[in-house]
């Protein structure tokens, strides 16, 4: 069926429809509905008393009573004002701030951070939760405000944090009270990790200053104002238990007001002076890198000529104390300044180098030494066979001197020119040049048997005049070879100059 109009029936029962929505929008009825929507939604219980604690009942009905008002609705997104009374709403809100530290772990000093746990509490007035003029509600002191019920707080965030997160186990882990002259306290516990700078010079016997600041994001002081509370820091005593390292020795708050191009803004700030605990590093650190240097001067006390003992073990404790300076730094950031540990360390590796290099001096002074000993024995053997050959021509001329005198003085006379050029280049040779001199006769056949001795000879070559020495030591050392006398000295130098690097450190 059609209208005049030409419109069908179905379409003119939807054009109907929609002036009439059109109508009741226009009448308010959708303004009202979205305006009950926007209200503060806080159900008010009637009071069952076999089921309701009386206590939690009146708080919760304070507090929706208070949330609904009797003339303009509690509105959470607009901060209070500034005072006590209604009658200051240009003064900023004035913040008292307090924190309960639980503990400080995970110091990391790869990352430079530290993570902390503790209680944040601030307190501040909101006129319109200020009951006491209402006289049904006059002996209740505090009102625990619930979870569902939203209420003005200011937007702290702290400006050094990293990370964080609330505590939701097995609740969330926060209250809201409200004291009857309508002061808020707000606690909440917090996990954050806080990035610190840290001062890593005389590491591992250093202090670092690490802090917490917080301010407000959005509000500048003309709104909101931080101020430390009576108390306003409490450390837990067992705080210094989670960390294995350090030791909360002091603290100090502050204020840290920052200016910027949008205004000012309010903030405190909260440093801790964090001490390490030498104790860990002499256990882990020290006193094994000091074993291995006092490892490596065991190579002093072996005979130089054991090269298959000495090279290992001044090789081996290098190499061990070169990845123990790896696992070091692993942990520390690469800084542009040198770090205590990086003294010790460095000096360690030097001293066991320096065993190294010694043994490489008393190889090459000890060889030395083994060619000269070789030469001055060949020598003596040519001397010993000179005189022998002497012996034999002069038993040759005294048996010929009888038949023949003239025979007998030319022997001796090319004897004394033999003798005549081996001439004294230094006081070992002057003895072996005695040696040669001395009368053909005191020397009888048995000095054959000294051509087949190589001990013998030697000994005899070996025998100087030692030095006039002032001191035993010297005496002592004057008997030895270089090689040794190197060795000698080696053992209580770098000792002495070690212990001393030690105590300085």
């Amino acid at each position: 069926m059609r209208f005049s109009n030409g419109f069908s029936k179905c379409e003119a029962q939807h054009l109907y429809c929609i002036l009439l929505l059109l109508v009741l929008c226009d009448s308010g009825y959708c303004g009202k509905r979205n305006k009950h929507k926007d209200k503060t939604v806080c159900k008010a219980l009637q009071f069952d008393r076999p089921t309701t604690n009386f206590k939690a009942w009146l708080e919760q009905h304070t507090i929706c009573k208070l949330l609904r008002g009797t003339g303009n609705r509690y509105d959470a997104k607009v901060r209070p004002s500034g005072g006590k009374t209604i009658n200051s709403p240009r003064e900023p809100v004035v913040v008292k701030t307090s924190l309960v530290i639980n503990s400080i772990s995970a110091v990391s000093e790869k990352n430079m951070e530290y993570m902390a746990q503790f209680q944040f509490q601030q307190e501040w007035f909101d006129n319109r939760l200020n009951f006491e003029h209402l006289s049904e509600f006059r002996t209740i002191d505090f009102i625990n405000v619930a979870r569902d019920q939203k209420l003005w707080i200011p937007d702290t965030f702290f400006q050094n944090e990293r990370n964080g997160w609330y505590h939701l186990l097995d609740q969330e882990n926060k209250f809201i009270r409200v004291r009857s002259d309508g002061k808020v306290f707000y606690n909440r516990r917090l996990t954050l990790t806080l990035s610190c700078v840290m001062d890593l010079l005389r590491y591992p016997m250093d202090v670092q200053h690490c802090v917490i600041d917080f301010a407000s994001y959005a509000y500048t002081t003309e709104d909101i104002i931080y101020v430390w509370d009576k108390v306003g820091i409490a450390i837990d005593p067992n705080a210094n238990g989670d960390l294995p390292n350090f030791e909360i020795t002091s603290y100090n708050m502050s204020k840290c007001d920052s200016i910027t191009n949008t205004g000012t803004y309010s903030c405190l700030s909260l440093q801790l002076e964090l001490t390490r605990v030498f104790s860990f590093f002499l256990l882990q650190l020290y006193i094994p890198s000091g074993m291995l240097v006092g490892v490596s001067w065991v190579s002093y006390w072996i005979d130089w000529k054991s090269t298959a003992a000495r090279v290992p073990l001044a090789i081996i404790t290098l190499l061990t104390m070169i990845a123990q300076a790896h696992a070091v730094n692993k942990n520390l950031p690469p800084v542009s300044y040198t770090k205590a540990i990086d003294v010790w360390i460095g000096a360690c590796v030097v001293f066991i180098f320096a065993s190294l290099i010694e043994y490489a001096v008393v190889n090459y002074m000890g060889i030395l030494d083994e060619h000269r000993q070789m030469r001055k024995i060949a020598a003596n053997r040519r001397r010993l066979s000179t005189m022998i050959n002497a012996e034999e021509m002069i038993e040759d001329s005294s048996q010929r001197s009888v038949s023949n005198p003239q025979n007998h003085w030319n022997i001796e006379k090319c004897l004394s020119q033999r003798t005549s050029r081996w001439k004294p280049k230094n006081n070992a040779e002057q003895e072996g040049h005695e040696l040669a001199s001395l009368s053909l006769g005191t020397i009888n056949t048995s000095s054959r048997s000294v051509l087949d001795s190589d001990v013998e000879a030697s000994t005899v070559y070996l025998k100087h005049h030692k030095p006039f020495e002032l001191v035993r030591w010297c005496n002592f050392l004057s008997t030895r070879g270089k090689a040794e006398r190197i060795d000698i000295i080696a053992r209580y130098v770098i000792g002495t100059v070690f212990v001393a690097n030690a105590l300085c450190s």
